[in-house]
């Protein structure tokens, strides 16, 4: 029997590791990269119970050009480039290390496939921060919609997206990849928003924390579930033809929604009081503080609401999202809560 072989950057994030769950299951053979002093991030291995059935090696991007092409001398059926800096706001601060490192990590898994697998069909991710602010206040776009990304995270994801097409157009690579909308789990990064709620209202809930400190309410995204995104992936491979696709639910919905559902999960009573930067979410049981609003947390330029179309996925695939995000919401807070009362 032949065993696939598949090559995952970034397998210790969300994505990475809920793919190589997947693919395991499937009984693939599972490679994946690290990035240096990124091994605290074994927690989502270790809690899938993966962490000694992926064979890990460490690397960051413009390490080691001879040790990476090593790697790929492996000849995997399968590359899922998800390795990267993926969290917007740190894009301002440090614009240099994030155009360097989404850019050149992408080069590096083409030029490298190109050279030694040819054969390798790729995935590689990209944003829907590429989107940034439309024209004429657009909020559907789609692959052909215009471009115009307003951080550096975005502006790296565009160049990302113009370098597939070019190499897919040129060379006989299989080449795919997807224009992801926000898509949230019980494994995405404590930095992240909806983590940040599920998690901070859980502590909430055990008396370990007064009060949750956010940017925005009225913030709005196109949320999905990284579960179902990440089967998407493997069956863009599976597929006949490459291309580029939007990945996302279709639907919008705004921070003070996502905060009314995992409050009910908990049992609190969120009530909304005052406006702008003075506008607090109580729990009308007691009158405490739920949330409120923090300069510390206000965005540079933030991305306004765009909602993903997913026709052509559809018509590709087949495919259209089953989970909403109240039942990812839900899911994560059960996850965040049940691992603090573990931690007690």
């Amino acid at each position: 029997m032949i065993v696939r072989k598949v090559l995952i950057t970034g397998v210790t994030g969300q994505d990475g590791s809920l793919l190589a769950s997947k693919l395991l299951g499937f009984g693939f053979q599972v490679v994946g990269t690290f990035r240096r002093n990124s091994a605290g991030n074994f927690w989502r291995l270790e809690a899938l119970g993966i962490l000694n059935k992926v064979e890990l090696i460490e690397y960051s991007i413009g390490d080691n050009s001879l040790q990476f092409s090593e790697i790929f001398k492996r000849k995997f059926d399968y590359i899922f480039h998800l390795a990267g800096d993926s969290f917007t706001q740190d894009s301002f601060r440090h614009p240099f290390k994030t155009l360097e490192t989404n850019i050149s990590g992408s080069l590096e898994v083409i030029e490298n496939t190109l050279k030694f697998s040819r054969d390798s069909k790729i995935f590689i991710a990209s944003s829907s921060e590429i989107y940034g602010n439309q024209r004429n206040s657009q909020i559907m776009v789609d692959e052909d919609s215009t471009c115009r990304p307003v951080n550096p995270y975005g502006v790296s994801h565009l160049a990302i997206l113009n370098l597939v097409r070019i190499y897919r157009e040129t060379s006989s690579l299989f080449l795919t990849s997807g224009i992801l909308f926000n898509h949230e789990s019980e494994f995405r990064g404590p930095q992240f928003l909806t983590r940040k709620i599920s998690m901070g209202l859980a502590k909430i809930k055990s008396g370990s924390l007064d009060s949750i400190k956010i940017g925005n309410f009225d913030s709005s995204r196109d949320w999905g579930s990284a579960h179902e995104f990440i089967n998407v992936f493997l069956s863009l491979l599976e597929s006949s033809e490459p291309n580029d696709f939007i990945i996302a639910t279709g639907k919008i919905t705004s921070v003070r929604e996502l905060i009314v559902m995992c409050c009910d999960f908990y049992g609190f009573e969120p009530e909304f009081q005052g406006a702008g930067s003075k506008e607090i979410c109580i729990d009308k049981k007691n009158g405490n503080t739920l949330f409120e609003i923090s300069e510390e947390f206000y965005r540079l330029s933030d991305t306004p609401g765009l909602i993903g179309s997913t026709q052509k996925l559809r018509k590709h695939l087949g495919w259209s999202p089953q989970c909403s995000i109240d039942q990812v919401m839900e899911k994560m807070c059960q996850f965040d809560y049940a691992r603090l009362e573990k931690s007690t």
